[in-house]
């Protein structure tokens, strides 16, 4: 009993002070201004993984579980590390290594998600602060770069250590870009024209940094956008960007040099070919988490990972685990759909659709520590769950109960 009344005694004072409100803002911007990822990750862990698990309430997570996108995240995360139980060369270590990971997830998803439901302008809250971080820490960026670096030569990078690779940048500030155009200069219409400039900002800095799938990406969520909303403006100036940006990079042989560097592309396909020719001799149960994702190309250039979290998840988990995630990207898209039929806010279908597009071509995994994943992925999944939840007449009452005084936010 003394436990769980210092449990409820600690939960009390941490929400009182909006604890967990404040700490998640701090670990967001930790993506774009803390050097350090080993510092970032700390932080995380240290000031709100460790706090919310021992103030966690099981009534939050028994209503938080109502969402069928949080339930099948977290069976498929669970599913990814057991697949440790037939990796090969698994020692204990990897198991306290790679079990932890489930946690991370469940902690991320079930915080945002109470954020969203505990505070009516969390995201508007939440938008506006990445549209400003983002394109300051762009801006600060790109003097500190180009100062020192020949331009336009050099791919843009960040001085955020969980930024440091320009595609990894280039995903992250389309995110934000897609969140800034959406969202923010729909519903901040005084203000529409800063933040018009700010998607600017945005956009130039993700071309800048040469990412060509994440740029493909952002332009088909665009033109999607575009048509479903019955936006011609923003249709003719998709269409005007591709036709233009495609005869700059025809006609402009520098250009073409800058972004279509045939050594980077042949070396994504045969990457993409050694990573299925493993795959098939583990179609159904995969190699495990733990795998060597170590690939030796032709000429000797060894690649690290996949570059596809589509390949990479069958690698490890095999057919069940794509399965898995496939089920996550429909039917979170579906949600997302839905919303937008609903309210007429394209926001939340535009940054996960870009996400199922950007996982194509980057990384190998979803299961991982903090990257700048979370951003991308992880957190416009949390977003879509929590907007189903609250609709629930149940949530909303106990939201409603919990919190009389309506939190100064």
């Amino acid at each position: 009993m003394k436990f769980f009344e210092l449990q409820l005694t600690i939960r009390s004072f941490l929400e009182k002070k909006h604890y967990f409100f404040i700490t998640y803002f701090f670990f967001l911007l930790g993506f774009f201004v803390v050097p350090s990822v080993h510092w970032h990750n700390n932080f995380f862990y240290g000031l709100i993984l460790f706090p919310y698990l021992i103030t966690l309430q099981l009534e939050r997570i028994q209503l938080i579980s109502r969402s069928n996108i949080w339930i099948l995240s977290m069976i498929f995360a669970i599913y990814m590390c057991l697949t440790l139980l037939w990796a090969e060369n698994v020692v204990f270590k990897d198991y306290v290594y790679y079990l932890r990971r489930p946690v991370y997830l469940f902690v991320f998803l079930s915080l945002t998600i109470d954020l969203v439901l505990r505070y009516p302008k969390f995201i508007d809250c939440l938008f506006i602060f990445f549209c400003w971080v983002a394109a300051i820490s762009a801006i600060v960026n790109v003097f500190w770069l180009y100062s020192s670096f020949p331009f336009p030569n050099y791919r843009l990078s960040f001085l955020g250590g969980q930024l440091r690779n320009p595609v990894v940048c280039a995903i992250v500030y389309g995110t934000v870009a897609l969140i800034c155009y959406f969202h923010v200069t729909k519903w901040q219409k005084s203000y529409a024209w800063i933040y018009t400039g700010l998607c600017v900002v945005l956009l130039f800095t993700a071309v800048l940094t040469r990412g060509r799938g994440p740029l493909i990406a952002l332009l088909v969520t665009f033109l999607i956008g575009a048509v479903l909303t019955r936006n011609k403006k923003l249709l003719a100036g998709v269409l005007c960007t591709m036709l233009v940006g495609g005869l700059m990079l025809f006609y402009i042989e520098g250009l073409k040099q800058l972004f279509m560097s045939p050594r980077s592309i042949f070396y994504r396909l045969e990457v993409w070919k050694l990573t299925l020719e493993r795959i098939k001799d583990v179609l159904i149960f995969g190699e495990g988490i733990s795998t060597e994702h170590t690939f030796i190309m032709a000429d000797g250039v060894k690649l690290y990972h996949s570059h596809s979290v589509y390949l990479g998840t069958a690698l490890q988990g095999g057919l069940i685990g794509l399965f898995m995630l496939l089920n996550i990207l429909v039917f979170t898209l579906w949600e997302g759909f839905l919303y937008f039929l609903r309210e007429n806010d394209f926001t939340y279908v535009a940054l996960f659709l870009f996400s199922v597009m950007c996982i194509t071509t980057v990384n190998y995994s979803l299961m991982n520590h903090p990257n700048a994943l979370w951003i991308n992925f992880w957190l416009p999944l949390a977003l879509i769950a929590a907007k189903k939840l609250s609709s629930d007449t149940a949530i909303k009452s106990f939201y409603q109960n919990l919190y009389q005084a309506k939190p100064k936010v």
